[in-house]
């Protein structure tokens, strides 16, 4: 009976057109899990950090200065299924939702001189519950000059070094309408190389919909739009090649409030700044309706080894004092570390391990002194979100994940397998709820079209904390990229 019932979803999973998996999807064709395994078999710039990815990374050729382009971007149709329970992140505008949803992507980028523009919208239609909603998805209108990019964009961002996850800011939820500056290049310094990115950004949610960071559940609050300011550096040291140190920053408060403050232009729109420039703990947070989070982070690479290590350590409340931050280290804190390993036969045939740990459950002494989990806070109702989905580590608030994972990869043919641990919400929990899920990552090309899947076995203990609830789901990331060159 069961695999009668299983049979079809298989069958579904199996023969549906796919696409790449990774952590940022690229309109443009231009892998970024790719471009990072070439830095570690040293075919890439060294001095790339991958901690600022976007969906451009690379700026425009001379060949753009000369006359205009206009390119056809490759037709994309994500889909993906979930037979039982809802699952899965890092899928931009898709949520986590049971059943049968799917996402499309047309999109044409125009080049001329220093501009660049990139009309990429998203369509998503949800069968359960029926949802429809077009976003503006990959699109942006950018001044590429020199090593600097400014513009205004609604592509998705990743920060930091983590390839599964990303504390503050990655493409679990959908793109948000935000102005930027930053580098489109490292930066070369007397003390090294450095690269950043500064952006302004509104935040909306949707009443309709459940909020991930309360256990997808439905939440009455303030669903007012807010304003978030963010920045992410990164420094390469020129004493130490393949090492790159960095930090990212975010504040968000109601816009309403933004608009009736009467400071100066850096006060009002650029905070993360102005409270750098301070160079004191403010607080007073609570009182002024804002919420901040902030992350350190370290990506080595060695390539004499064909390998990577990595760590981001956050938090997202301010220690009292120096001493506040050495006696409760893990006190509101939550990481990621991982380790990438390649066994290579040649420069585009090998072998990739790789294995990331992510840890944003409560530490112990929660039991005297919460912190609240991440990605929730008091007076900014909707938590770290947008559109109701979590901007940071998809896997949900005060989820720890363990992810070990092996692919054989030769080109753009790749066939993965992963074995995954997600504890949901541990702390201060009499019945422990565990997912234990295997998964399997085939990827192909045929002529023009780019195929490939993601097919997760999920097996939950105590699901949703019920004790002896014992429960079973199919999860299927599906695609199709068609390219019309």
């Amino acid at each position: 009976m069961i695999m009668r019932r299983l049979f079809p979803l298989l069958f579904f999973s199996f023969t549906s057109f796919l696409s790449t998996l990774g952590q940022s999807y690229r309109l443009e064709s231009i892998n970024q899990n790719q471009l990072r395994n070439q830095q570690l078999l040293v075919e890439l710039d060294s001095s790339i950090s991958f901690a600022l990815q976007s969906n451009t990374l690379i700026p425009p050729s001379k060949s753009s200065w000369k006359k205009p382009t206009i390119t056809i971007l490759p037709f994309t149709l994500n889909q993906q299924f979930n037979s039982s329970k809802p699952f899965g992140w890092n899928d931009g505008a898709m949520m986590q939702a049971k059943g049968y949803q799917v996402l499309a992507r047309p999109g044409v980028n125009m080049r001329f001189g220093v501009f660049e523009a990139q009309v990429a919208p998203e369509l998503l239609f949800v069968s359960n519950k029926s949802y429809t909603k077009i976003f503006p998805g990959q699109s942006f209108v950018k001044a590429h000059l020199g090593p600097i990019t400014i513009g205004v964009s609604s592509e998705n961002l990743w920060w930091g070094p983590g390839i599964n996850s990303s504390l503050l800011m990655s493409n679990n939820a959908p793109g948000f309408i935000h102005g930027f500056i930053g580098t489109n290049k490292p930066i070369k310094t007397p003390i090294g190389n450095i690269e950043f990115n500064l952006i302004g950004a509104r935040l909306n949610s949707d009443r309709n919909l459940p909020y991930e960071n309360n256990h997808n559940q439905l939440r009455n609050i303030n669903d007012d739009w807010r304003y978030l300011n963010s920045y992410v550096i990164s420094w390469q040291p020129k004493w130490v090649k393949g090492l790159f140190l960095g930090m990212t920053r975010s504040l968000q408060q109601y816009g309403q409030r933004v608009q009736n403050q009467q400071t100066g232009f850096v006060s009002k729109y650029l905070p993360v700044l102005s409270l750098a420039i301070q160079k004191t703990n403010n607080f007073g947070d609570d009182s002024l309706d804002r919420d901040q989070l902030a992350s350190f982070f370290l990506r080595w690479v060695m390539p004499k080894s064909n390998a990577e290590f990595y760590i981001e350590f956050g938090k997202n409340d301010y220690g009292l004092n120096f001493r506040d931050y050495l006696m409760a280290p893990s006190h509101s804190a939550a990481y990621t570390i991982g380790f990438r390993k390649l066994i290579p036969k040649t420069a585009s045939n090998y072998i990739q391990l790789e294995t990331e740990i992510t840890q944003m459950s409560q530490s112990p002494d929660a039991l005297v002194r919460s912190a609240g989990n991440w990605y929730v806070h008091g007076q900014i109702g909707q938590g770290y979100t947008h559109n109701n989905q979590i901007m940071g580590a998809g896997a949900g608030f005060g989820a720890n994940v363990q992810t070990l994972a092996a692919t054989w990869i030769n080109g753009e043919i790749r066939n993965g397998f992963l074995i995954q641990r997600i504890e949901r919400d541990p702390e201060l929990r009499a019945n422990k709820w565990t997912d234990f899920s295997i998964g399997w990552m085939p990827q192909w090309k045929y002529k023009n079209m780019l195929l490939g899947a993601k097919v997760q076995l999920i097996h939950s203990n105590n699901y949703n904390w019920e004790k002896g609830n014992y429960s079973f789901n199919l999860h299927s990331r599906l695609m199709v990229q068609y390219n019309f060159k």
